[in-house]
């Protein structure tokens, strides 16, 4: 009886992981996995700011650091593998409005980031394509320029993920 019993055990937690697994990947997560990524340290830089917004290449430059290490990946600036690139454009509008006042905002964010490997490959990790990043906002000028700060960070730590993220699922460059 004790034998059914652990096989039973055994057969129920397989069932719930493979339940879990197919429902978060029903969600759009996915585990990211170093595949073929070899590199344990990067180094990251010149990330040039071609925008009206100052700081912007500051604010990436630690996300970037942020979820390297978050990843088992330090961030070395001696290493030969190197991310670098330009943010070219940043665009802050207001897209709907109470009473003539706007509520909502959009920001757009967009730059082209490489790694370039120790070997000289190179893997694009960020291109053409703008990354919009929306938020409502209410109160006087100095909340809503609050809020809009927060919003940035939490841009750029999303466009830093999905570099590493892109990064991460890519064979590494020879």
């Amino acid at each position: 009886m004790r034998e059914k019993t652990k096989t039973y055990s055994a057969l129920a937690i397989l069932l719930v992981s493979l339940f879990l697994t197919a429902s978060l990947a029903g969600c759009g997560y996915s585990m990211v996995g170093r595949r073929g990524f070899v590199a344990t340290n990067v180094s990251i830089g010149p990330i040039e700011n071609k925008t009206p917004e100052p700081g912007l290449e500051e604010y990436l430059y630690f996300a970037l650091s942020d979820e390297l290490m978050k990843q088992g990946i330090d961030v070395d600036q001696n290493s030969p593998n190197r991310i670098y690139g330009t943010l070219n454009i940043f665009q802050f509008q207001g897209v709907a409005e109470n009473n003539q006042v706007f509520t909502s905002y959009q920001l757009t964010i967009s730059g082209r980031f490489v790694f370039k490997g120790a070997g000289g490959g190179k893997i694009v990790l960020a291109g053409a394509s703008p990354f919009i990043i929306s938020f409502s906002a209410q109160g006087d000028l100095n909340d809503v320029f609050a809020q809009r700060q927060e919003a940035i960070k939490t841009g750029m730590q999303s466009f830093a993920s999905q570099m590493v993220a892109g990064l991460l699922n890519t064979v590494s460059p020879k």
